[in-house]
């Protein structure tokens, strides 16, 4: 096997930050070379393009949500850097109008917005992945928050586009994710032409938050196997 470490860029959820990778980066420990990125331009394209400037020059990249739908859009503009994808919570889908509410939310009533989403992301009897979340929403603020919210709004929709992307895939989900149906999560898969689909029961949007552990395992399987072939 080989002592590489493989260079990952992380890309958090709207409103989160590196805590939401943390444990998993801990996890992960000699076999990756982990960088967050808390990306708040005001587009999609932009935040792709800042990624793509400041990612090593070949690399896998991860995503949550909203940080799924970067990365999703930097492995096509960049197919020839990126070596693998995972995905988790995100929707190749166009962004419908509660998005623009979102944005108007962030910027009128931070404290209430992070609350409704926080109950939402994560099942009830998660309390500590919750309160992780509104810690980096918190931090996040209001500003960022509804720059990641708008760029959020101004993608595309790539579902037609996915069978260009041709690296390995992990498409991780939450069962009981409502926010992005896990259907979403099995459609994504199947578009992708070399997607592992993995379903994680009784946990919701955040599965890096919930379960660190069995996403830090399921991660080093998909780099020792399809993923570890490919460079």
């Amino acid at each position: 096997m080989s002592t590489t470490r493989t260079p990952v860029v992380f890309i958090p959820a709207l409103l989160s930050d590196d805590a939401m990778y943390r444990e998993v980066i801990d996890q992960l420990g000699e076999t990756i070379q982990a960088q967050v990125m808390v990306m708040s331009e005001p587009t999609i394209q932009a935040n792709v393009e800042a990624v793509l400037a400041k990612a090593p020059q070949t690399f896998v990249i991860a995503g949550t949500s909203y940080g799924g739908s970067i990365a999703l859009e930097v492995a096509h503009a960049a197919p020839d850097r990126v070596i693998a994808l995972w995905l988790m919570g995100c929707n190749p889908a166009a962004p419908d109008a509660n998005v623009q509410e979102l944005v108007g939310g962030l910027e009128t009533m931070l404290d209430a917005v992070i609350d409704m989403l926080a109950s939402l992301a994560v099942p009830k009897e998660a309390t500590e992945a919750a309160e992780t979340f509104k810690a980096m929403a918190r931090r996040i603020g209001s500003t960022a928050g509804a720059a990641q919210a708008r760029a959020l709004g101004s993608r595309a929709e790539i579902t037609s586009r996915l069978g260009a992307l041709r690296m390995p895939a992990l498409v991780l989900w939450g069962e009981a994710d409502q926010i992005v149906p896990v259907s979403v999560g099995q459609a994504l898969a199947d578009a992708l032409p070399r997607a592992r689909f993995h379903i994680l029961p009784e946990c919701g949007h955040l599965p890096t938050l919930e379960e660190p552990a069995e996403c830090a395992v399921l991660f080093t399987e998909f780099l020792d196997g399809e993923a570890g072939h490919d460079h």
